[in-house]
């Protein structure tokens, strides 16, 4: 029998659930909502980071520290809502020496303090690997929260910035050429210390203009396709976001510009879809957004029109276990 996918063994894990009591922003959106009021829902979430899997080379500890906040607070911001507390579960491999624990809470404190959101907890336990696990909360008016399942036929389909520098940046720090590091530093610098879109994705909440929204760190192509089947609509795109030394790195090292921009991951960009009449106001608020297409309505689905011809796009990007 074939060893299931990470999006398999989560579909395993939700199916067991599936009896319960509704949960309002079900198990495919980047949170989780509990409801507190009429107005008010809590908003949690968790993201795991572990050293062998999601720590590249040339990323120090306290990088990978920053990330784990980072990642979580990336997810609150494709929902539009402000985390206000943090919470991390931490596990060392054995000896733990005291200068990796002192790296790990600076880069916890910076992140932290980067999106003005507060650690109040958490546990320490030994593991064979590192681990660390950040959980947290906010609350959020359910009319404001924008989700995955908006998108309607006609609406603009946006992202917050260009796609295809962690990719590449990907390639430069696994392959250790000195070169590529001088020449493209901000490539590196994409996948060390990344940016979570947090003031831009509480602005488009804020303007009711938003209909859907996803965090993209699965990949620009899995976060259209997963916009797409929750709003039941296909998305067509007229152009694909690849960042201008993306283009330059991927054509002086025979690579596709167009998959690195597609099908790579941890970007932490929103992807988002706007009603049509408001993008041009909204783009005011948030001038990094990018236009990239448009949502149809036909079958679920991601076709773009590259150089005059029509490309599917196809439903992958990064996950685990494979």
């Amino acid at each position: 029998m074939k060893d299931p996918t990470e999006r398999e063994i989560i579909q395993i894990l939700t199916n067991q659930y599936i009896d319960q009591p509704s949960v309002p922003l079900g198990f495919d959106d980047d949170v989780s909502a509990i409801p507190f009021s009429r107005k008010t829902w809590i908003i949690v979430k968790t993201d795991m980071l572990v050293g062998s899997t999601d720590v590249p080379p040339g990323m120090t500890v306290q990088e990978a520290a920053r990330k784990a906040v980072l990642a979580t607070i990336s997810d609150f911001a494709a929902k539009g809502v402000k985390p206000q507390a943090l919470m991390v579960s931490l596990g060392l491999p054995a000896p733990a020496k005291k200068t990796t624990v002192q790296d790990i809470a600076r880069g916890l404190g910076q992140a932290a303090r980067e999106y003005h959101c507060k650690i109040i907890g958490g546990d320490t336990n030994q593991a064979d690997d590192l681990i660390i696990d950040i959980a947290g909360v906010g609350f959020a008016d359910p009319k404001t929260l924008v989700r995955r399942d908006g998108a309607r036929p006609e609406d603009i389909v946006a992202v917050t910035g260009p796609f295809g520098r962690t990719s590449a940046g990907l390639r430069i720090l696994i392959s250790k050429r000195e070169i590529d590091f001088v020449k493209y530093p901000s490539l590196v610098k994409a996948v060390r210390r990344p940016t979570a879109r947090l003031a831009e994705g509480i602005a488009l909440a804020k303007s009711h203009a938003t209909t859907s929204s996803i965090d993209s760190s699965d990949g620009l192509a899995w976060s259209l396709h997963q916009i797409a089947q929750s709003s039941k609509v296909g998305i067509s795109l007229h152009t694909i976001p690849v960042a201008t030394e993306v283009e330059s790195f991927a054509k002086e090292h025979r690579l596709s510009a167009l998959e690195l921009a597609l099908y790579g991951g941890e970007e932490y960009e929103l992807v988002v879809t706007i009603k049509p009449q408001s993008f041009n106001k909204l783009k005011r608020r948030v001038p990094s957004l990018k236009k990239i297409g448009t949502v149809e309505k036909k079958r679920f689905g991601v076709a773009a029109q590259i150089r005059g011809k029509q490309v599917t796009v196809e439903a992958r990007g990064w996950q685990h276990f494979t």
